[in-house]
């Protein structure tokens, strides 16, 4: 833990989040090395990397070579230390690349990485869990073992999310599906979308809300509060009722 940054450490963070009545949650990105690192300079040899071949390196980090059982050990043993501190009730695990590097060991690492978060969460079912890769390339069957919802885009525009989420929805129950009301104007796509309409879109899915409320207004405020009561009355509804689609195509633009 980085005190100069958390004075008093994760705990006293954690435990201030509590004293105001809210949950904590923590946001992990165990699975990537940075070559600036002390693991790494302790335990290059933990690194998946492929001489000559470029992928082995993205956005400046190595992946983990989870089909190591000492690797696996390792991040066990160091995920639930901060897990314990922080006394965490949500856990976002991210992994923010493509694993082209991983080659012929991808399917032993999928199994590596099984192993790791049953080891981690069968023994903490009071965490919510809720697994996460770019786009959502490991929106699986086998991940929805350990956690009840996975994220389904970092694309949260409300118009591409009616493509993205409808094709979801092909395989997976709505209530394994992430989806949250972002700002407008959006920062990937620049479009501008009525809160109505992004709430509307995110309500068949695991609603939820990834903006600054203090950037709101105050009629703006009192919308997503009326937003949030009509979905927890209508929860049952929107994430375990009869969803039908229209098929017909749609120009969205």
């Amino acid at each position: 833990v980085n005190t100069k940054k958390l004075p008093g450490g994760i705990t006293k963070l954690s435990d201030s989040i509590h004293k105001l009545g809210l949950m904590f949650g923590i946001w992990v990105e165990p699975e990537m090395i940075s070559r600036r690192s002390i693991l790494f300079n302790e335990h290059p040899d933990w690194a998946i990397i492929i001489p000559d071949r470029e992928p082995s390196v993205g956005r400046n980090q190595f992946i983990l070579d989870l089909t190591r059982k000492d690797v696996r050990d390792y991040l066990v043993r160091t995920m639930s230390e901060v897990f314990r501190l922080s006394c965490a009730d949500y856990v976002k695990w991210d992994m923010n690349r493509h694993s082209t590097a991983l080659g012929a060991k991808a399917y032993d690492y999928i199994l590596g990485l099984y192993d790791v978060q049953r080891r981690i969460f069968g023994p903490r079912p009071g965490i919510l869990l809720e697994n996460c890769a770019s786009g959502g390339n490991r929106f699986d069957l086998g991940m929805l073992c350990f956690s009840p919802q996975i994220w389904a885009s970092d694309d949260t525009d409300a118009i591409e999310r009616i493509a993205i989420q409808k094709g979801y929805s092909y395989l997976y129950p709505l209530s394994t599906m992430g989806a949250h009301v972002s700002a407008s104007p959006h920062g990937q796509t620049l479009r501008r979308t009525p809160l109505e309409t992004r709430f509307t879109i995110a309500a068949y899915g695991c609603l939820g809300y990834e903006l600054d409320l203090s950037q709101l207004s105050g009629v703006e405020k009192k919308e997503v509060k009326k937003q949030v009561e009509y979905y927890k009355e209508h929860r049952n509804t929107f994430q375990y009722g009869k969803f039908y689609r229209f098929d017909e195509e749609e120009d969205y633009e």
